[in-house]
Parts: structure tokens; sequence; C-alpha cells
């Protein structure tokens, strides 16, 4: 063991330096030093980001996440301000880990659960301030139950909490097992009536959506029960889209007297739903179809005849999205005004493409496939799509929106845009395989002579 020496005439130890006198603030281990000092240049600018008047910043951190808030919160005095802002906190989004502690389980270690002190302590502070409240799909089932009643309680007994809420969104997370033939399960139970309670009692409600329940027949038909009660005059947007996962007709929307806007899957309509909406304000039906639709219904035209008599200004939009690969269930006769595939797989071929000209030609003003596609295409121009939308073009005269991701060769845009530059319909393009409407028109001004170097081009490899 080390002995250290007594200096004579001293009972007192030497002193140690632990860093030079002269490089104050400055880390010195074995004279190399860790990190230099910065340099700050006195003849900096800095900006004025800190003097930003509240408005704009509250539109700002509007679109910031939780996260990025409290980051930005401690930058400086005026953004910590900010934070604190009622319009700020105007949409709340709950995920599996916010308002979380960690806790040791035996079985599965440490998990994330639901701490109810910050829950209580941010519904009280924050609730009044909540306009919009969004369910992402979570994992996590525990905690989503645990906050829904968290709500509801502080909702009975704290006045004001969660009293201006007029947006709420919610989806459940579909699992799949890991067999051949996926079986996907929905919600419900306990989640199912705690979530019923909290829709029944937002009385200020103006939108509601709800995606991807997958509910039994039983439970999906007395959903909207508490909801009719309490919204029945102030919901303006519904979105019911895969509620059910077997067909069965939903009454409810027709039960809200000022709805405006209904987005709903094909295997809950009907008939009757159909009676109820054309003596309703509806003016927007969105029929969605996604990878979870199943055994949706085609209605018969005898039923949209009599929708449309009823409710002449009522426009339906079919709508395919997510990584849907089955084809849409068209319905005979229905007032459709745009066909939209939002979906990779969506396939256009030339059946398809006769069909809709069939069914819509003296409606359809919408056509449009949003995605790349990830399927095989033909090369052979016979077998493409470019004669079907031509064919699209001239059939259907309302058209005013025609975009499509799928291949399309130079000829087929010409001449679709230079249809609407001679005013032959009302077709506009807005937007042809990636091609802004200002390169198209001047496109189809040059068209010409473009066609005039391209002959010329021909003639000159015949020659030779």
């Amino acid at each position: 063991m080390a002995t250290i020496k007594k200096l004579q005439g001293c009972d007192v130890l030497p002193k140690i330096q632990l860093w030079k006198p002269n490089e104050m603030g400055e880390l010195v281990s074995h004279g190399k030093q860790l990190y230099k000092k910065e340099v700050v240049d006195p003849n900096h600018v800095y900006s004025e980001w800190n003097l930003l008047p509240d408005l704009l910043l509250e539109r700002v951190f509007q679109h910031l996440t939780l996260d990025e808030r409290y980051n930005a919160s401690m930058i400086c005095r005026n953004w910590s301000r900010a934070f604190h802002f009622p319009r700020v906190w105007y949409t709340f989004e709950l995920h599996d880990t916010l308002l979380t502690k960690r806790k040791f389980n035996y079985c599965a270690g440490w998990q994330k659960l639901l701490d109810h002190i910050r829950v209580t302590i941010f519904l009280t502070k924050k609730g009044m301030h909540i306009r919009t409240l969004i369910f992402p799909p979570m994992n996590n089932l525990f905690n989503l139950y645990e906050f829904l009643n968290v709500s509801l309680y502080m909702h009975n007994n704290c006045p004001g909490t969660l009293d201006r809420v007029h947006t709420l969104r919610f989806s459940f997370a579909c699992q799949h097992t890991e067999q051949a033939d996926d079986v996907v399960f929905g919600t419900g139970g306990q989640i199912l009536s705690m979530f019923k309670k909290v829709m029944g009692v937002f009385s200020e409600l103006k939108t509601l959506e709800l995606r991807d329940l997958l509910l039994e027949g039983c439970e999906g038909l007395h959903l909207l029960d508490e909801v009719c009660v309490t919204c029945c005059e102030t919901l303006r947007t519904l979105t019911l889209v895969n509620v059910m996962k077997l067909p069965h007709t939903l009454l409810h929307p027709g039960a809200f007297v000022n709805l405006e806007t209904l987005v709903i899957s094909p295997q809950s309509i009907g008939d009757d739903l159909l009676e109820l909406l054309g003596y309703s304000k509806v003016r927007n039906m969105y029929i969605v179809q996604n990878k979870y639709t199943e055994n949706g219904q085609s209605l018969s035209y005898k039923a949209w005849k009599q929708c449309r008599a009823a409710n002449p200004r009522l426009r339906v939009h079919l709508c395919s999205e997510g990584s849907c690969k089955n084809e849409i269930i068209w319905q005979q006769q229905a007032p459709v005004r745009s066909i939209v595939y939002n979906s990779p797989y969506a396939k256009i071929d030339t059946p398809v493409m006769l069909t809709i000209i069939e069914l819509y030609k003296r409606n359809l003003e919408v056509f449009a496939h949003k995605q790349l596609p990830r399927f095989y295409m033909p090369r052979s121009f016979h077998d493409r799509i470019d004669s079907s939308l031509l064919l699209l073009v001239r059939q259907c005269p309302y058209i005013h929106t025609l975009g499509s991701r799928v291949a399309v060769t130079l000829d087929v845009k010409l001449d679709i845009a230079k249809r609407h530059e001679h005013g032959e319909g009302t077709s506009v393009i807005g937007r042809v395989h990636g091609l802004a409407p200002s390169m198209v028109y001047s496109i189809v001004k040059s068209a010409d002579k473009i066609k005039e170097m391209a002959g010329s081009a021909r003639s000159l490899m015949a020659t030779k």
C-alpha cells in the first residue's frame, strides 16, 4: 500500500492540482485538452427568432409533436411561454408511451404503464383547451383503456375537462396471425363499452371517425346509440370505415339531421340506409375500401334511383386506399362523381375502364390513380391503358380532373391536353404522370412542332 510522506515542518498534505490555473473551465487530463472552449465571434449577428409574435408562435407550435414542443420550449423564455398557449393544445394525440411510467413485471420485464397521476394533472391543466382527440393504432390496449377510464372520470367530476371536444378520431390496431389464412381480430369487450361511454359525453361533437373496429353484428348495430342521443343535431362529418366485419346495414347515419359528409364501407350500407339518406342533408358520400374490407355489397339500381330522386344533390365517391388488392365494388347507377385509387396494387385495365364508362359516364368528374403501381404492366401499346384513358375522356363529358401514375405515352398526353386547350368538352388535366399543369400547357403549345420533328426523324431513319 502506498504511503504519503509528510513534509518537514508541516502537518498538511500537499495540494494536488486537478487543472491548470491558467485554463480554468477547461478539463485537462495528463496535459491533454479534452474539449476546446467555444470561440465566440464578437461580430456575429444573432437571429431574432425569440422575438416572433405570439400568433405566429402559436401557429408554429401547433404543427409540432409533443416532444418537439418540449425541446423548443427550452430555447428561450418567449418560446417557453408559448408552450402553454391554449391554441397549442387544441389537438391531442395519444400513443403507447405518452404519460406512462416504467414498471417491472416478472413475466414480461420492464413495461411502460399509464401513470394515472400524470394523466390527472394533464387533463386538469390542459383538458379544457383540447378540441381534437386522436387515438391512433396502439399496441398497449391496457393503456388505452385506462386513459379512457380516467378521461371519463375527470369529465364527470372536474367541470370544464374535455367539454369543448368537437373532433374524435379512433383507429384500432388490427392484429394478424402468422398462419396462411390470416384471421383478423377486432376490438370489443371492455374497451368498446368504455369507448361508447366516452363518445356519449361529448355534446359538441362535429366530426367522428372510427376505423377498422371490425365488430360483430350485435355490437356494431348499437355502437352509436349514445352518440345519436347527444350529437343528433351537431354532427357534420361521420367516418365509419370497417366498423363491422360482416355485412350489416347501419341506420345511425340517417339519424343525424345535419350530417353533410359520410365516409362508410360497402359492407355497412343497405337499401334502408339509402332511403334515410334521401331525406337528409348529406352532400358527399364516400364509399371506401381497404385491405380489411370483406363481403362488401352492391346495392340495387332501384334503391339508388329512389335516393337520387329524393336527394338530387347527393354526390357519391368511390375510393380504394391502403394496400387493398380487391377491385372497387361498383354501385349500379349511383351518382358517382369521382373514382380514386389510392393503392399501389390497384390495377387498371381495359375491362375496368369499360365498366366505369358504362355505369358513370353521365356523372363522372374525377378519375385518379395516386400511388406508384406495384404490379406488372405490359409493354405493348394495345395491352396498356392509353386507349382506355382516351376513351374515358371522350365518353365522360363532365370530367375535369384526370390523374394517373401509370406509364402513358406522350401522344396520349398531348391528345388529352389538346382537347382541353381547344375546349372540346370540359376536360382538364390535374396531373399527368408527373407533369405539372404549366409544363403540360407548354407541351401543348408546341405539340405540332414536336409531331413534325418526330415525323422528320422517322423519315431520316427510314432513308438510312
